[in-house]
């Protein structure tokens, strides 16, 4: 096992730690594992993300203003089955 990879598992191991500590037991694996890489995301998942922001901005220099939240929010909460909040 290389070292970064062990560091890594040791630092998630202490995340865990940290959080069954503050009492988020309730949490399965798979939410803190969302919970972890939101913290620590994968350098593809930021170059992804780098990339689309450029292209937002590109498209924004370009005329395009997008849509507003609200209605974007609306239509997801439509998607997923969410009711809208009051």
């Amino acid at each position: 096992m290389s070292a970064s990879l062990t560091d890594e598992l040791e630092e998630f191991h202490q995340f865990l730690g940290s959080r069954l500590s503050q009492g988020e037991s309730s949490l399965t694996p798979e939410e803190i594992l969302v919970e972890w890489r939101a913290e620590h995301p994968l350098p593809e998942d930021l170059a992804d993300s780098l990339f689309q922001v450029r292209q937002a901005l590109a498209d924004m220099q370009a005329g395009d203003r997008g849509r507003p939240a609200a209605q974007v929010t609306a239509e997801l909460r439509q998607r997923l089955g969410i009711a809208a909040r009051s």
